[in-house]
């Protein structure tokens, strides 16, 4: 029979980070079904005006993300929850810091698409007569593949969350709730 880890749920990660984690989890939901719409709309207003909040929600997160690594090497945080399987253990580890990285490509390609696709005279004119009719960047396919690696993770984070509370019967959201 395997033997169930209980981990100490009491130490909890900083205010800071919390508030970062929760900030940007509602930040990336709303930027993934906009970066989706907008990807099929037709040229005009209602693109643009996905285009700038998508934009800007996209820099948030970008700047979140930036402020939340260094935390993650300035301040203290609780250890690593342990499963039993070292395996699962390193599966953990490794869909936690992936979130990082993958962020931050995810806003660099989100950037690079904007630059490189001629987007800022639209952007910043509020114009859609600037954007452009036809856009083939490496950014762009860039940053669509990254941006379903982001689902995959989230839903693994999520389910590892779940799947974490109904095997050892451990609410690991008290680490990151308020």
């Amino acid at each position: 029979m395997k033997k169930i880890i209980y981990n100490n749920l009491l130490k909890k990660y900083g205010k800071g980070t919390i508030i970062i984690h929760w900030i940007s989890f509602l930040l990336i939901l709303l930027l993934i079904p906009t970066g989706y719409i907008m990807s099929d709309l037709e040229l005009g207003p209602t693109k643009l005006n996905l285009l700038k909040l998508h934009f800007g929600i996209g820099i948030l997160v970008f700047i979140l993300t930036l402020v939340r690594v260094f935390f993650y090497f300035h301040y203290k945080r609780p250890s690593k929850l342990e499963t039993g399987n070292l395996l699962h253990n390193r599966l953990v580890f490794w869909i936690e810091n992936s979130f990082y990285y993958l962020l931050i490509f995810l806003c660099v390609s989100g950037i690079a698409t904007i630059i490189l696709g001629n987007f800022g005279q639209a952007i910043q004119l509020s114009d859609s007569s600037y954007l452009p009719e036809n856009v083939d960047i490496p950014s762009l396919s860039a940053h669509r593949v990254l941006a379903i690696i982001l689902i995959i993770l989230l839903i693994g984070h999520v389910g590892g969350v779940i799947i974490h509370y109904l095997k050892n019967k451990e609410n690991t959201l008290k680490r990151i709730l308020p």
